[in-house]
């Protein structure tokens, strides 16, 4: 797991912007935290990803235009605490008539 740390300005859409950076490539975000820090705005994300992926994302967000800088660096114990506590996903399940999964292959 990598802690990213993205200072911004907070016009209308760079959260949004930033958060599609990493829901565009499927990665899962079990923490992110957006606070006020001094006159700028900071967006805290813990991501499991691996070096390549570390390079895209830094790349795309250095791209947006109110993104003021970008950190990688450890999580901390509340990041992995809380991300702890977020259930894991359920695959997606098909159901079909009288509860039997519906199989698109058998049709």
């Amino acid at each position: 797991m990598h802690a990213f740390h993205i200072h911004y300005r907070n016009t209308q859409g760079t959260l949004m912007r930033i958060l599609t950076a990493v829901s565009r490539r499927g990665i899962e975000m079990p923490y992110v935290l957006a606070s006020s820090s001094g006159l700028s705005h900071r967006a805290d994300l813990l991501l499991d990803v691996n070096a390549k992926q570390i390079g895209q994302l830094s790349r795309d967000w250095h791209a947006i235009v109110d993104v003021v800088d970008v950190r990688v660096g450890s999580p901390t114990p509340q990041m992995l605490e809380t991300a702890a506590q977020v259930p894991a996903p359920h695959p997606a399940a098909s159901a079909g008539a009288g509860g039997r999964p519906a199989n698109a292959a058998l049709a």
